[in-house]
């Protein structure tokens, strides 16, 4: 019930933006002012304030595993996606949305509040590191699939790595910043999950609710978002015997489809029907699949 509480809080979030939308209180067309507030300022914030808190000396030695774990899931991951993708269409820009879907979720926007909420804040660290790896291919290849741009490693030099690197420094020299920078940072970061949240309820707000659940293979992208691939990637972890890993794998492999999917595409005018038909369908059905797949592997 702890778990599901989580969950409903964030779908809760999403609801509040589609419907103040529908009712004429806000203009969809704010969703891009909420999705560059998102990915310029309160994700930032919210990593720069965990890692700036418990990235020490001392975690980094007794944590390194989790990282090793991370890369390797990820390519696991990416070897099974693109072939998946090319199998369930042969448009480029649906392909990509696919292979996006099924590689990374909304760690950021669903996962990293809810494993906060559940187990606190040392394990929402915990989460964080194993999520680095993931946030790499986020910010390069998956940014620049998704916009249709080309691959940069100059990507890399973007506020949420960046974020990572001052609370990394921070943490492993034990700085203080002015209490005033500080309270700022955890202001910024509180409003995260449910901006983030409210974007995609408002960015749904622009389509027909009922066209959006008629593609089927929407569900098998879904389906293997929220269910194969979590049970695959924690069984993989408990048969090599690396439990510690596996909470913050299904905080990465169990969550929804990612928000970028409908963020990216909104930032540079592209379209997003297609990621906000998975981003609805896959939020409503982790309202039963995230606590299942906790009770099974972390219960």
């Amino acid at each position: 019930m702890i778990v599901l509480k989580q969950v409903l809080i964030l779908v809760l979030s999403a609801a509040v933006g589609y419907f103040l939308c529908k009712a004429g209180k806000l203009d969809s067309q704010h969703a891009r002012l909420l999705s560059a507030l998102q990915v310029y300022v309160f994700l930032p914030c919210t990593m720069y304030n965990t890692y700036s808190t418990h990235f020490t000396p001392a975690y980094i030695r007794e944590k390194y595993v989790l990282l090793l774990t991370s890369a390797g899931l990820l390519l696991v991951v990416l070897l099974v996606s693109f072939p998946l993708s090319r199998l369930l269409s042969d448009k480029p820009y649906i392909r990509s949305v696919y292979q996006y879907s099924l590689t990374v979720s909304n760690y950021g926007g669903f996962g990293f509040p809810f494993i906060e909420g559940v187990y606190g804040s040392l394990m929402l660290q915990n989460a964080m590191l194993f999520s680095l790896p993931v946030s790499l291919y986020t910010y390069t290849v998956g940014y620049a699939r998704l916009t249709k741009t080309p691959f940069s490693l100059k990507r890399l030099l973007n506020p949420v790595m960046t974020a990572i690197l001052l609370g990394a420094i921070v943490g492993l020299t034990g700085l203080q910043l002015p209490d005033f920078l500080t309270g700022a940072v955890g202001k910024f970061a509180a409003c995260m999950a449910p901006v983030g949240m409210l974007t995609v309820g408002m960015v749904i707000s622009e389509f027909d609710i009922p066209s959006l659940f008629k593609n089927k293979k929407n569900y098998l992208i879904v389906a293997l978002r929220l269910i194969i691939i979590p049970f695959g990637a924690a069984g993989l972890l408990k048969l090599l015997k690396l439990e510690e890993s596996i909470i913050p794998a299904l905080m990465l492999y169990a969550m929804p489809c990612g928000m970028n999917t409908v963020i990216f595409p909104r930032l540079v005018g592209e379209d997003c029907e297609t990621g906000a038909s998975l981003t609805l369908i896959s939020s409503l059905f982790a309202c039963l699949s995230i606590p299942l797949c906790f009770a099974v592997f972390a219960g």
